[in-house]
C-alpha cells in the first residue's frame, strides 16, 4: 500500500509541474553530484512480480450486457407486456407543470431511470410502479421544503409521464441484435460479435496499463531497497515540501475541495501529515533515478527535451512551449523527462514474474 500512495504522490508533483506552474527544484537534480546522498545497489539486476495481464470473462460479459441494453429499444428487445416494478429500468417521457406551466429542468424524452434508485423526489417512482408500458400518468408530487431551487421549494406540482418500455436486467448473448450493436455509435462496430471484441480490447488495454503501473511500482519499490541514502539537504527537502503542498492544493481546487480533505480522501492523512510522510521519499526516488541516469550515462539532451515540449504543448492547447512551460525552468522539466527515460532502462533490465 506505501509504495502505491507513494507512485500516488509522485504523480501528483508531476501533476504540478507538467501543468506549468507551481513551485520547482531551485538545483535541478542533474546538475548536482547526486552520489553524495544515495549510493546504488544492485540496480541492474532488479526482480519484481506483477499480475498479468488478462480479461476476466465475467466481466466481459456484465459489460457487453450493459452496454448492449443502452442501445435497447421497445422494438429490440424491450419488455412491453408487463407492468413496472420496484428494480425495473424505464425509459420514459416526462413533464412537470406547477400552476399548469412547465417549469424549467422539469422536462424530458427517453429518459432512463431505476426505479426504487431515488433519484427523483418522493412519489415519483413509487407512482411508476403498476404502470404499463404504453400508459401514460399524472403524478401529483410536491417538491421538499429543502429543494435546492428555491422556486420549486414545498411547491405542489404534476409530473405527465409516459413509460415506453422497461429495460431487461439482461439479455442472452444469442439473443443479442447486430441492429442494436450498431446503433450504439461505436467506430467500425457493426455487431454483436465486433461489439464485444471492441469491449474486450477495452479492457484488455486497462488490463495492460495495470500490468505496466505495477510493474514500474515495483521497479521504484525495489531499486529503493537495494539503495543506501545518506542525510538529505534541508532546502531541497523543502523545495518538494512546497511541490507536494502544491499539488495537494491543485488537485483539491479541481474537486472543489480543500487541501486537508483531498489529502485525507486520497491518502487518509491530513495535508500536513502528506507532506511530512512524503517529501523526503519522493526526493529519494528522483535521487536514485538520476544516479541511476548518471551511472548508465543517460541524458535528455537540449534537442529532445525541446521536442517533448513542443508535442505537450501541442497537446495541450498552448501556442508556445513558453507559454506551456510556465515559471517552471527548463531543466525541471528535463529531470522528470529523464525519470521517464531512467524508468524505460529499467523495465527493460529487470526480472519481471507473474504473481502466483
Amino acid at each position: 500500500m506505501k509504495k502505491k500512495i507513494a507512485g500516488a504522490l509522485t504523480a501528483l508533483v508531476t501533476a504540478v509541474l507538467l501543468a506549468g506552474c507551481g513551485s520547482q527544484v531551485n538545483v535541478p537534480l542533474n546538475q548536482m553530484k547526486v552520489e553524495k546522498y544515495v549510493t546504488l545497489g544492485d540496480y541492474a539486476n532488479l526482480q519484481v512480480k506483477a499480475d498479468a495481464a488478462s480479461v476476466d470473462p465475467e466481466e466481459l460479459e456484465a459489460l457487453l450486457n450493459d452496454v448492449y441494453l443502452s442501445g435497447v429499444t421497445a422494438e429490440t428487445g424491450g419488455i412491453t407486456d408487463r407492468a413496472v416494478a420496484v428494480g425495473d429500468i424505464v425509459v420514459m417521457d416526462y413533464e412537470g407543470k406547477k400552476d399548469g406551466v412547465a417549469f424549467a429542468g422539469g422536462t424530458a424524452q427517453g429518459a432512463r431511470l431505476t426505479i426504487g434508485s431515488g433519484q427523483f423526489i418522493d412519489g415519483f417512482e413509487d407512482g411508476l410502479v403498476g404502470v404499463m408500458p404504453g400508459e401514460t400518468v399524472d403524478l401529483d408530487l410536491r417538491f421538499p421544503e429543502g429543494y435546492k431551487n428555491a422556486d420549486l421549494a414545498g411547491q405542489a406540482v404534476v409530473f405527465t409521464v409516459t413509460v415506453h418500455y422497461i429495460v431487461p436486467g439482461k439479455i442472452p448473448v444469442e439473443e443479442m441484435q447486430d441492429l442494436v450493436a450498431a446503433s450504439l455509435g461505436v467506430e467500425n462496430v457493426s455487431t454483436v460479435e465486433g461489439l464485444n471484441q471492441y469491449l474486450y480490447d477495452y479492457l484488455y488495454s486497462d488490463a495492460q496499463a495495470n500490468y505496466n503501473n505495477s510493474v514500474q511500482n515495483g521497479i521504484m519499490g525495489a531499486l529503493m531497497e537495494c539503495c543506501t541514502f545518506g542525510e538529505l539537504p534541508e532546502e531541497l527537502v523543502e523545495d518538494y515540501r512546497e511541490m507536494i503542498s502544491e499539488s495537494l492544493e491543485r488537485n483539491a481546487a479541481m474537486y472543489g475541495s480543500t487541501a486537508d480533505s483531498y489529502a485525507m480522501y486520497a491518502f487518509g492523512m491530513t495535508k500536513e501529515e502528506v507532506i511530512n510522510t512524503y517529501a523526503e521519499e519522493t526526493l529519494k526516488q528522483d535521487l536514485a533515478m538520476q544516479a541511476v541516469a548518471n551511472a548508465e550515462g543517460l541524458a535528455v539532451s537540449d534537442e529532445e527535451l525541446q521536442s517533448i515540449l513542443e508535442e505537450q504543448a501541442a497537446a495541450t492547447g498552448y501556442g508556445t512551449v513558453e507559454e506551456y512551460m510556465g515559471n517552471i525552468s527548463r531543466e525541471n522539466y528535463r529531470n522528470f523527462f529523464m525519470n521517464e527515460k531512467v524508468m524505460e532502462y529499467l523495465v527493460q533490465k529487470v526480472t519481471v514474474t507473474e504473481n502466483e
